[in-house]
């Protein structure tokens, strides 16, 4: 059966592991034999990263520009984008006709003009807290749903009945790929990806520390994004630690397959995370795998058989992992391993297997093609008209008018449960943030809430001060108050102020509310 497909990318300019991961899975099917479409948005820019351009030319896949936006949230889905944006992609699925649309994250135009056109459309999309379906959102995701992991797939079916199938991530290995034992002097290590909180590096140096202070010899390298606070502290802990003999953070790496080859193993200090596809490439190139627990992990890394799987995520469990296979590389028992891993990566993350399991998955979204009920873009257009109005005459209050822009689609179906919280709750609204988003969200209440009064800001850093002539009260001082009614207006520090919030019982959009675009 020969297919024809479209795959919809981001705008071009960002580059990350989903965006491969659909682009590995194109390329499959144009490998297969299959007609494929690249179609990459032109909304915000015409400049397309050489990423792309490499992989196109490369496998001779024809590229198609087309305005969209995709959101990895389901709260920050563009409507203005959709209402001018519709008829443009409709016309251009219309024109090249295909079988099937599979997309990165949400893409909610290419999911109505699917309804409309009766073509199957397939979200790859990852991650997701259950708190973000606490309300009714306007049913504008696709039905159909491939994760890298079956926790989250699981996820996904309950909160909006996808049909959702796990398919893992796609690793090519190397032609020169070394040959690799545990029998020699000092190993090697390495942690691949961006230095942030949920990505827990400070906790793998740490670890690492504590292994070499027992005597292991090597070393562990850092490869990814190594900007913001979080990156900073892991640097200096570096520094005041004097480890910069044991540990090396080499930022950014274009060339990662060179570095993977000079590598004995991976460790993967992950907290949240689908299923890290740093697991899948260091498999393909032959290295020990230790990683923390985190989802979907457990169901490929079976600790002592084919990797080793931390018990937490503590500098603790994963020291101990580290000690572990520091004994059983010495005693000839990290080979079986080895042997077991590389069974794993042909079953589980080869591009046959996975070339397989999504030519298999085709063929069931074909075969039953769901009806889904059609959502037409003049309802979203009817539905949305008095917040894109206001939008429009106000834009000019707006110091980030492009966040406000991507918080219309939120604001809509919240609006009726705050103004219900304070009319009949009698609660008290305080904005948390005292920076620099501090005046959109003045502007933002003024302009889609006219009639709620704010009561204040909070920031520890700044209380006891004045703000837009509003008091500014420690975050402690409001929280614990059954009446206050809270607005999350920061994207620094984000994460801190919701478990905070959590911690004290507050309930996510009924007791807070979240109007700054979210941080994972």
């Amino acid at each position: 059966m020969s297919l024809k497909i479209m795959y919809f990318l981001d705008d071009g300019q960002g580059f990350g592991g989903a965006a491969n991961t659909l682009l590995q899975q194109a390329v499959l099917m144009k490998g297969a034999g299959h007609k494929v479409w690249l179609c990459i948005s032109n909304e915000r820019s015409e400049e397309i990263g050489e990423e792309y351009f490499h992989i196109c030319e490369k496998s001779d896949m024809e590229m198609i520009r087309l305005p969209f936006q995709i959101s990895s949230h389901p709260e920050d889905i563009d409507v203005l984008s959709i209402i001018s944006n519709y008829p443009v992609v409709r016309d251009g699925i219309r024109e090249y006709a295909p079988d099937l649309l599979h997309s990165i994250q949400m893409n909610p135009v290419v999911e109505l003009a699917s309804r409309e056109l009766s073509i199957p459309h397939i979200m790859n999309i990852y991650q997701i807290q259950e708190q973000f379906f606490s309300i009714s959102y306007t049913d504008l995701f696709a039905r159909y749903h491939i994760c890298d992991s079956w926790y989250y797939a699981d996820i996904w079916k309950k909160m909006i009945h996808t049909d959702s199938v796990c398919i893992r991530t796609i690793a090519s290995r190397s032609s020169n790929r070394r040959k690799r034992d545990g029998d020699h002097e000092r190993v090697r290590y390495c942690c691949v990806g961006g230095m942030f909180t949920r990505k827990n590096q400070l906790e793998v140096m740490k670890a690492f520390e504590m292994a070499v202070r027992e005597g292991v010899k090597g070393e562990l390298y850092f490869y990814g994004y190594d900007r913001g606070s979080y990156a900073d502290s892991c640097k200096e802990y570096v520094k005041e630690k004097n480890l910069e003999e044991f540990i090396k953070i080499e930022g950014f790496c274009s060339g990662m397959e060179e570095e993977y080859e000079k590598a004995d193993v991976l460790l993967c200090g992950s907290t949240c995370e689908s299923y890290p596809n740093v697991i899948s490439e260091a498999l393909a190139h032959g290295l020990v795998v230790i990683s923390t627990p985190v989802a979907g992990v457990p169901e490929v890394i079976r600790d002592g058989y084919n990797g080793y799987l931390c018990e937490g995520y503590s500098k603790i469990s994963i020291y101990e992992k580290i000690m572990e296979f520091d004994r059983e590389r010495k005693s000839g028992k990290v080979d079986e391993i080895l042997r077991n891993a590389e069974n794993t990566y042909q079953t589980v993350h080869s591009p046959k297997s996975v070339g397989s399991e999504l030519m298999k998955y085709y063929r069931h979204v074909l075969e039953e093609n769901r009806k889904i009920p059609l959502v037409t873009v003049e309802e979203i257009r009817e539905k949305f008209f008095d917040l894109v109005n206001r939008y429009a005459k106000n834009k000019d209050s707006f110091a980030h008018p492009d966040m406000v822009r991507l918080k219309l689609w939120y604001i809509y179906h919240i609006k009726e449960i705050l103004e219900r919280q304070i009319s009949k709750g009698g609660k008290k609204v305080y904005i948390w943030g005292a920076g620099r988003l501090a005046g959109t969200m003045i502007a933002v209440m003024k302009s889609f809430f006219p009639l709620i009064k704010v009561q204040g800001f909070l920031d520890r850093d700044k209380q006891g001060s004045r703000l837009f002539e509003l008091p500014v009260y420690a975050p402690g001082e409001i929280v614990q108050k059954q009446d206050s009614l809270i607005l999350v207006g920061l994207t620094n520090g984000q994460e801190e102020v919701l478990e905070l919030l959590r911690r004290h019982s507050r309930v996510y959009n009924q007791d807070f509310f979240v109007l700054t675009p979210r941080i994972w």
